[in-house]
């Protein structure tokens, strides 16, 4: 009993001391962690705890990766440099997709000693770029930067994903030569070709080699929301399920070969062998990625205590296995993957620990058996979704409600049906007419499965942070009350009524009083987003970008209002027409469905805005100062201007803000002529802090506060301009700028205002000084 309790310390202090990693909020130098170290040793040798010696070594080998990690990063530009590079292609590359981005392997930098020890992985794009293939030597000249990203209320992480990835830079490359000869490919490059050349024509492609390769750049948008809506994801890749699967086969391939084979001790260990190698076989095929090292570990660690007749609790084996994979890579705990794929084997072992499980003393009938599997089938599905629900709000926003009617049943097919048949199809490529052949079995029977997920297309719900708790509570009160018999023991009431009162407390501190308001200038790099909010309810000012397949709404402004519980606007106000401020109009209209719609150019169904124009919203005077009339297309000088005032909410503490778009220097004159006594406490500074914007004229007319402006860090344009943010700082003004702080939110409380900059206040991590290195900890 005792050495099992060490062991839980043990892997227990180690797995915090890594996860330690997550709040540091910087770097920390030698003497801190020296300090650290003494005081640790001290407590370890008056204590006597294995828990506090292990987890300071946890601690100190999270730091030591980190710490090699920064230096790495370090050694690239701080600013979008040119340099020459060697090294290898390290993605798999599918000729038949249009996606000129992959991973590179560094393995010398020519120009200059940017690395002493060469080991650097770069995720780079080569528009219009020659076909590349896995595996081969390139000398590339690149336009390289660190890694950078949008910090938002939500949305994705660019930044969080590089350091889970293992990724040091991004950028482009300028040109390049092949240094190895043209057929000189990785082995797995090679299966991939010969299985892109058997798939050609199948319908269903990309989710073969999504099975096959762990590969799932093939699948377009239309499938992702297919996936994410049913649930059915973490089927279409080589996940822990499928190895586990592999396992299985193997062990009893195994099997019934020792069987026929005569007796001999090597030949005990045949099935284990044989499972592991079919195993790591199919993991390879995969790039052993982190589901499928865990899948590795875990059926390693299982298969020898069952060869070896010892028996261990499964939660002893998930520790354990979760030890191991963050001692190989601590960074890989900022990772959505490993934490859906230890979550849901955690939540396996808890449902078959609180008693999902089949009945004993049951009749074997068949009817019998197929209904009690049957049920024991849907309530893992349940408890999966309830569970799981922590992980799939933190990575991805909200749930699948009909995940487990999906997953109850795809996955059973998917496992029995389609893998086996996509196995004996890889096994088979040696022999392409009998390859092909269950190439197109395996096509068919993906089929169903596809028809069902689109059955389930509109069925994801987005969770706000509110709802969000509360679900989280209701979770663990279910869990309590599954566990431990929580109605003979006060105490656990206590907690679940203190819980219950924090969640409610933490609530009030979300919503807004009745008096108050917020602005929220998004970050959409070089573009413009900016949401006024009161009681729940949004207008939106500009909409940012839009590319082929995405826009700034779907990926950053529709993630935020979602996690705060808004599903719709209530305004949209467009500046002008410029790709920048309005390429995501359509998205937000057939995404968000505003009320009504204002912009200053003639758009079908908008109204004007136009000198002259005003209205209420929700208590809130807004007030339209320029252009003087409506254009057939609306360009800089155009830009709807708008005035956002609390004078009928605060009329004792009236706060107000200007909306300015991209107007210039002319536009500025004249406006000041026109409004000689305008105040605005929070200005939108004018077009991104651009030298055509900005005049002394125009600033000496405001009397303000608060300088927002909306840029990006590696923009094509040198914005903003110094002279310009010389010109606020000089006057006092504070200064916030999206490329440095991120999201900026503004909450105006009775003339106060509360300023949050998501990048130093909410997500404020060791990593932000690598990857942002000017950043500065202050307003100015």
């Amino acid at each position: 009993m005792r050495r099992v309790v060490t062991m839980y310390q043990m892997t227990a202090g180690l797995i915090l001391g890594i996860l330690s990693l997550h709040y540091w909020p910087s770097m920390p130098d030698y003497i801190w962690l020296i300090t650290a170290m003494i005081i640790g040793g001290a407590i370890f040798l008056y204590l006597r705890i294995v828990f506090v010696l292990v987890f300071a070594l946890g601690g100190l080998w999270a730091w030591w990766h980190a710490a090699d990690y920064g230096q790495t990063v370090n050694r690239l530009p701080q600013e979008r440099e040119n340099i020459t590079i060697v090294g290898e292609v390290r993605s798999l590359i599918n000729h038949n997709i249009l996606d000129n981005r992959f991973h590179f392997f560094v393995k010398s930098v020519k120009e200059r000693d940017l690395l002493r020890k060469e080991n650097m992985q770069l995720h780079l794009d080569w528009p219009e770029g020659p076909v590349l293939r896995q595996g081969q030597d390139w000398q590339l000249t690149v336009r390289v930067r660190r890694p950078s990203g949008r910090v938002n209320l939500a949305g994705f992480d660019a930044e969080r994903y590089a350091l889970g990835a293992g990724i040091h830079g991004t950028g482009t490359v300028l040109s390049g030569e092949l240094l190895s000869a043209p057929d000189s490919v990785s082995l797995r490059q090679r299966f991939y070709e010969r299985a892109l050349r058997l798939t050609e024509g199948l319908t269903h492609q990309a989710y073969l080699l999504a099975l096959s390769f762990g590969e799932r750049d093939g699948l377009g948008q239309d499938d992702w929301v297919m996936l994410r809506d049913s649930g059915l994801a973490h089927l279409m890749a080589i996940s822990g399920l499928h190895i586990g699967l592999v396992v299985a086969m193997g062990w009893w391939l195994g099997g019934r070969i020792r069987g026929g084979l005569p007796e001999s001790n090597w030949l005990g260990w045949l099935p284990l062998w044989l499972a592991l190698g079919l195993a790591c076989g199919y993991a390879w095929l995969a790039g052993f990625s982190i589901p499928t090292q865990r899948a590795l570990l875990m059926s390693a660690f299982c298969l020898l205590l069952i060869r070896c007749g010892i028996v261990w609790d499964g939660l002893r084996i998930w520790l354990v296995v979760l030890a191991v994979c963050l001692l190989l890579d601590p960074l890989a705990s900022y990772s959505a993957g490993l934490w859906l794929s230890f979550g849901a084997v955690l939540v396996l072992y808890l449902a078959n620990t609180g008693g999902i499980r089949r009945r004993k003393g049951m009749r074997e009938s068949l009817p019998v058996v197929w209904r009690e599997t049957l049920r024991v089938y849907a309530l893992l599905q349940l408890i999966l979704l309830g569970l799981m629900l922590p992980f799939q709000w933190i990575w991805f926003g909200g749930i699948s409600p009909l995940s487990p009617l999906m997953n109850l049943m795809a996955v059973p097919w998917v496992s029995l049906v389609t893998v086996p048949l996509v196995l004996a199809a890889v096994s088979l490529m040696a022999f392409p007419s009998l390859s092909g052949l269950f190439w197109q079995w395996a096509d068919h029977s993906i089929t169903p499965v596809v028809w069902l997920g689109e059955l389930a297309v509109g069925g994801w719900w987005p969770l706000s942070e509110t709802v969000f708790a509360g679900l989280l509570i209701a979770v663990a009160a279910v869990m309590i009350g599954w566990f431990l018999p929580w109605r003979q023991f006060v105490g656990l009431q206590l907690s679940l009524l203190i819980a219950l009162l924090g969640i409610r407390a933490w609530y009030q501190q979300q919503v807004l009083p009745p008096q108050d308001w917020r602005i929220d200038m998004l970050d959409v790099g070089h573009g413009l987003a900016v949401l006024i909010q009161r009681q729940e309810r949004a207008v939106l000012y500009d909409t940012g970008i839009r590319w082929p397949g995405g826009s700034m709404v779907l990926s950053v402004i529709e993630p935020v209002l979602r996690a705060q519980g808004i599903t719709r606007l209530d305004g949209l106000i467009l500046s002008h027409a410029d790709a920048d401020h309005a390429g995501g109009a359509q998205d937000a209209i057939t995404r968000l469905n505003p009320d009504w719609q204002r912009s200053s150019d003639h758009r079908a169904r908008f109204a004007p805005c136009v000198r002259g124009q005003a209205w209420r919203w929700q208590d809130l005077s807004f007030r339209v100062l320029w252009p003087p009339k409506r254009v057939a297309r609306a360009g800089n000088p155009h830009s709807c201007v708008v005035e956002v005032s609390d004078r009928l909410l605060n009329p004792d503490a009236v706060t107000t803000v200007l909306l300015t778009g991209d107007i210039d220097a002319i536009s500025e004159l004249l406006l000041a002529k026109l409004e000689p006594r305008l105040k605005a406490d929070i200005l939108l500074v004018p077009h991104h802090g651009s030298q055509t914007s900005s005049t002394q004229t125009w600033l000496q007319s405001l009397d303000m506060r608060y300088a927002l402006v909306s840029t990006g860090r590696y923009s094509p344009w040198p914005l903003p301009s110094a002279q310009v943010k010389a010109r606020y700082l000089s006057r006092g003004i504070d200064w916030l700028d999206t490329a440095e702080n991120g999201q900026i939110r503004l909450r105006i409380h009775q003339g106060q205002i509360d300023v949050v900059r998501y990048r130093q206040d909410i997500r404020r991590g060791w990593y932000q000084t690598l990857f942002r290195p000017s950043s500065v900890d202050c307003c100015r």
